[in-house]
């Protein structure tokens, strides 16, 4: 069972995505929304988890995710585990995408990762891909990233529990008990295997429930919360 409080109406909604895994059927794109263009950022030093699982998530429900990278780096990525991933594009602006998945990595330990990346043009260029109208989600501590970008102060988010001190001192109205908190234009996930479950989120807002449901069926994951929606 996977709990989505909405904050709008302060009432408990309980989706039922794992009640039978009998039927993992996915419900073919014919007569769908037009899912967003979705792009998957990666650095050196992002964590491989938080990446793979939405990725694995999201190309089950039909999206057509790519791997992007901040401008100016080598097109040789490693992750934090030591996968290395070739990623020919830039995360740029001028090819802003519609949904942008943020990983974490490095943060807790201070090595290779989100640390070093907020001392780049990254968070200038999150903080401008957001007026555009890109929705961010970010994974563990990615969340630091969209904090460093100026998007958090005030808003409803979460982040690595370890990392959720760092995130209530860059402003963040953070919300401990969460698995994910979707605020709309910005969605963020707990540690690493909640990238699982903000990415069923995301399926459920752009694909409906069903889809989401049938996802985790697929993959064999029962979805964890709370999910809270603030947006």
């Amino acid at each position: 069972m996977w709990t989505i409080w909405h904050e709008s109406d302060y009432r408990w909604h309980h989706c039922h995505l794992c009640t039978d895994r009998r039927d993992a059927s996915i419900p073919p794109m014919t007569n769908a929304p037009r899912l967003p263009s979705t792009r998957s950022l990666v650095f050196d030093g992002f964590d491989d988890l938080d990446t793979v699982g939405p990725l694995e998530v999201l190309s089950h429900a039909g999206f057509a995710p790519a791997l992007v990278r901040p401008a100016g780096t080598a097109a040789t990525i490693r992750s934090a585990h030591g996968l290395r991933v070739t990623v020919d594009a830039p995360l740029t602006l001028e090819a802003a995408p519609q949904l942008l998945l943020i990983p974490g990595g490095g943060w807790l330990a201070g090595a290779d990762g989100v640390r070093t990346q907020t001392e780049t043009e990254l968070p200038e260029l999150l903080a401008r891909l957001h007026e555009r109208g890109t929705v961010l989600a970010s994974v563990c501590t990615g969340a630091m990233l969209l904090a460093a970008a100026g998007l958090l102060r005030g808003r409803a988010a979460v982040t690595n529990r370890n990392a959720l001190a760092d995130l209530e001192a860059a402003g963040a109205d953070v919300r401990a008990d969460a698995r994910v908190v979707d605020d709309g234009e910005i969605v963020t996930g707990g540690g690493p295997a909640a990238g699982i479950d903000l990415a069923l989120r995301l399926v459920a807002r752009f694909r409906g429930d069903a889809v989401a449901a049938a996802v985790a069926a697929a993959i064999e994951h029962r979805p964890v919360g709370p999910v809270i929606v603030t947006g």
